[in-house]
């Protein structure tokens, strides 16, 4: 089973690292006194793999960590462990996509801009098998199946409790592009028009009379949480693989090229006139 890293890790890890430093301890005799090697607690410091709880309390009591740091970084400590619903389809999916999809499922906000397609969180059955049909990987049906159950398991996060707020930011061409014909695409249109309805959800698109735009080399997300310690992820996906950028100046970098594109954008409202007279055109 992958160790995929989480947010719960990564701040575990965060936290650790800070109360360890701040007594001027070395990984080596905070290593010694957990019962662990001075390797693993590096790695863990850098939320490169998880930690058992006994081994988290032993470095808290090292520390000298309160009894409310005590007891929420063994809540962290526990819950990093806990496996969620993606860890199912270990093998069938790529590390990177899989370490997106925890972060995305504790995101409160999600900032997504594409060029050519609906986002996955978006996207109808029809049009995803038709985008996986014509995509880079030549998947057999039985993978395509299955990453098509993985995209819509994603969707869930949209009607929970507390769902995340989400913005999608569009080049007209991901809505004039049919993908899988224009039975699919109108399909795909009425969705996304009752989507971009939902109060939590604000969508725009960037029509082509706009002209350039700093969306132009390709899409990207970008995921915020609750806790403001836990820094934003930046995600983009490439045909060389998937990049999670964490310089601050790439992270500010990509934030104001999102704050551009929906600044150059049409309003939620006339991009929802966009996308219905679109799915119109295609019925």
């Amino acid at each position: 089973m992958p160790n995929w890293p989480t947010l719960r890790r990564r701040r575990l890890a965060r936290e650790l690292s800070k109360l360890r430093e701040s007594i001027d301890m070395t990984i080596e005799e905070a290593a010694a006194s957990a019962g662990i090697s001075p390797s693993h607690l590096s790695r863990v410091e850098r939320a490169l793999v998880g930690v058992r709880v006994p081994a988290v309390r032993a470095l808290l009591q090292t520390y000298g960590a309160n009894a409310s740091t005590t007891a929420d970084l063994l809540d962290a400590a526990q819950a990093s462990t806990q496996r969620g619903w993606w860890h199912r389809y270990a093998g069938s999916i790529p590390d990177e996509y899989a370490t997106y999809i925890g972060f995305e499922s504790d995101a409160t906000r999600i900032w997504n801009f594409e060029l050519i397609s609906i986002p996955g969180l978006l996207q109808t059955e029809g049009y995803t098998r038709s985008s996986l049909h014509g995509g880079v990987a030549r998947l057999t049906e039985e993978e395509t199946e299955r990453r098509i159950e993985i995209r819509l398991r994603r969707q869930a996060l949209l009607y929970r409790d507390n769902p995340p707020a989400l913005w999608v930011v569009l080049d007209e061409a991901a809505i004039r592009r049919q993908v899988g014909g224009a039975a699919t695409m109108a399909e795909q249109m009425k969705h996304l028009a009752i989507i971009a309805a939902l109060p939590h959800v604000d969508v725009q698109i960037v029509p082509f009379a706009a002209g350039a735009h700093p969306g132009a080399p390709g899409g990207f997300v970008i995921l915020g949480f609750t806790d403001p310690a836990d820094r934003e992820v930046v995600y983009i996906e490439t045909m060389a693989g998937d990049l999670y950028p964490e310089g601050d100046a790439e992270v500010r970098s990509v934030t104001q090229a999102f704050d551009r594109l929906r600044a150059m954008a049409l309003s939620p409202d006339d991009s929802a006139s966009m996308i219905r007279d679109a799915a119109e055109e295609l019925s």
